[in-house]
């Protein structure tokens, strides 16, 4: 067996991420007096806070600046009042972790790989949402344990986070650990940086990186056929 431990990361990996935003973004924009939230409102919001959290993984900005930016530019475009440093805020950070919808077999391909490895989250999310999350989508029985950016004071790409969970789990031997993910500027590069092997979940193989994945597969029930694992 090549690997001991699986670094899962959690959004659009294992839990559907678009499906939560979708859902919290609605409900949002709805409490806070938008008579109809359209599918051009859902794209706007969601290519603003990827922007941010690429800004956050390229260490530009904090994640408390990212969570206070998102808000003020949405009310701005969309007419609506701005209701105050931290309501919105919190509004959506509660709807978003009502929303644990989990990615295509993640389930099933979860549960079959923790008869043999120890599986582990690696998240940049926040604490409150990931572990709602996780637990309300039925992975939990299937996880040692999870590694969030907010808990560890780190995120990914940065080889501290890595760092910091690795001390946690005990095993300082990097052959024996794989992450899989779906981001290259967090997952991939991250575990380039520290010097493990890493795992692409996409459709098509990346172009334009100066770095690249051990591995890519289609799907996570890819991970099943032991051509990998």
């Amino acid at each position: 067996m090549k690997y001991s431990y699986l670094l899962f990361d959690c959004d659009r990996t294992l839990l559907d991420f678009n499906s939560a935003m979708k859902g919290a973004i609605t409900k949002l924009l709805l409490k806070y007096g938008v008579p109809e939230v359209t599918d051009e409102m859902v794209s706007f919001y969601d290519a603003w806070n990827n922007s941010l959290w690429d800004q956050l993984e390229a260490g530009l900005i904090t994640k408390e600046e990212l969570v206070y930016a998102r808000f003020p530019v949405v009310c701005s475009r969309y007419g609506i009042t701005y209701p105050g440093k931290g309501k919105m805020e919190s509004d959506y950070i509660l709807f978003l972790s009502e929303g644990h919808e989990p990615m295509p077999d993640a389930l099933d391909v979860v549960k079959k790989l923790s008869e043999k490895y120890k599986l582990f989250i690696v998240s940049n999310g926040f604490i409150e949402v990931q572990e709602r999350r996780v637990t309300e989508s039925g992975l939990r029985p299937y996880l040692c344990g999870s590694f969030i950016s907010e808990e560890i004071g780190f995120s990914k790409p940065d080889p501290r986070f890595f760092e910091e969970s690795l001390k946690q789990i005990g095993d300082f031997d990097k052959s024996k650990y794989l992450i899989i993910g779906d981001s290259m500027s967090a997952d991939i590069q991250g575990g380039v940086n520290f010097g493990i092997d890493t795992c692409l979940i996409s459709k098509k193989k990346p172009e334009g990186y100066d770095y690249e994945p051990t591995y890519v597969v289609g799907e996570l029930t890819e991970l099943l056929k032991g051509e990998i694992l």
